[in-house]
């Protein structure tokens, strides 16, 4: 292979791994360096693709052994030498690669830093001592802590944060910026709000409805009924939602056992509420538009209607959950999880509707106001 195509490899394989296609990547930078051995660029772009703290460090090892001086790869060997027990999946986001063939200062350029400790010369990169491994800036902590404190009280993000990302589909910064919050307590508290969304846009679209209708005048009669109506179904909403919570957990933890790497079972279980919580709201939305469609357009068949709405709904919690699960364990396969969450709900869905054909009145009406709560405006 000629220098000028291993440079077009080198170029594909450093734009895929810019992309984060890292399989793409490392493939590409693999049939470099196997027709050009000494070729720098192809390794140290190889060691922010590959997978496994000692195959990265083998490929900056390479990098040195061609370019001594080459900041990059230091920097790569210190961290990754630095890095503590529990924390290789920190060595997946290459951080020694910030810098690289950008327009941001070289990290080579910074100025050299001395060691508090014993004096050692360190590049301007290194955060720890080459050689004692003492902090390079040292921190007052208590001053730093009393400071975030005080600059973040009353900030904490917020438990509807993810709302927003879920109605615009941004489906992976619904949960990404949760994962470090997880708790039992914020799970609950998600769904409970999660709950109340949904059940204040279902009283909202009634109030709508009201007032655009010749037939229904808002009166003190009408919204005494509706608070209460609102106050009956919003207890239904939320056993419905702290029900669903354990029972959806359970099973998509058995759906990604075999997940090598698997995430801690607290962070699944809260991005699971997180779920639920993001879902009821873009739920309320669908249902209410669904309801003015309708109404609008007398002429369309609402079970036909209704069926593709809760297609809809029905898509859209595979994906988040999907992207829950992507988030919590890093999935290898997600195609294959998404297919098993949507055969699992599926199956939850044809129970029900065999239920609803088939069980006594008294359960066929609980089953049917199951519905109506979530996608049905408020009926006082």
């Amino acid at each position: 292979m000629s220098k000028r195509e291993v440079e077009r490899l080198v170029q594909r394989g450093v734009t895929e791994a810019r992309l984060e296609h890292k399989e793409e990547a490392e493939e590409l930078l693999r049939q470099a360096v196997l027709s050009d051995p000494q070729n720098e660029r192809a390794w140290l772009w190889l060691s922010a693709v590959v997978e496994g703290v000692e195959n990265q460090r083998e490929c900056l090892r390479r990098v040195l052994e061609i370019n001594p001086s080459n900041s990059f790869a230091r920097q790569g060997l210190s961290f990754l030498g630095h890095l503590r027990p529990g924390y290789e999946y920190l060595a997946a986001r290459a951080p020694w690669m910030a810098g690289a063939e950008d327009d941001r200062l070289s990290l080579a350029a910074q100025p050299q830093r001395i060691c508090p400790r014993c004096g050692t010369t360190n590049p301007g990169w290194a955060y720890l001592c080459n050689r004692c491994a003492a902090p390079l800036e040292p921190l007052d902590v208590a001053k730093l802590a009393r400071k975030e404190v005080r600059a973040g009280w009353g900030k904490r993000p917020s438990l509807t944060r993810p709302w927003g990302s879920a109605i615009r589909l941004d489906l992976e910064h619904v949960f990404v910026p949760e994962v470090a919050l997880a708790s039992p307590q914020r799970a609950i508290l998600a769904i409970v709000l999660g709950a109340l969304a949904l059940n204040m846009l279902r009283a909202a679209g009634t109030l709508g409805l009201a007032t655009i209708a010749a037939d229904r005048m808002l009166s003190l009669r009408l919204l005494d009924r509706l608070t209460a109506a609102f106050l009956s179904e919003q207890l239904i909403l939320l056993v419905l939602g702290l029900a669903a919570w354990p029972v959806l957990t359970l099973i998509t933890r058995w759906i990604v056992h075999g997940e090598v790497g698997l995430g801690e079972f607290r962070v699944h279980a809260y991005l699971v509420a997180v779920a639920i919580s993001a879902w009821m709201p873009v739920a309320a939305i669908v249902g209410l538009l669904w309801w003015v469609i309708i109404r609008l357009v007398p002429t369309i068949p609402v079970p036909l209607s209704a069926g593709i709405v809760v297609g809809l709904l029905y898509f859209y919690s595979i994906s988040l959950l999907r992207q829950a699960m992507q988030t919590a364990h890093g999935l290898r396969s997600p195609g294959r999880t998404s297919g098993l969450i949507g055969v699992t709900l599926l199956g939850g869905l044809l129970v029900y509707a065999f239920l609803l054909v088939l069980a006594p009145p008294a359960l066929q009406t609980i089953l049917v106001r199951a519905i109506q709560v979530v996608m049905l405006p408020l009926w006082p």
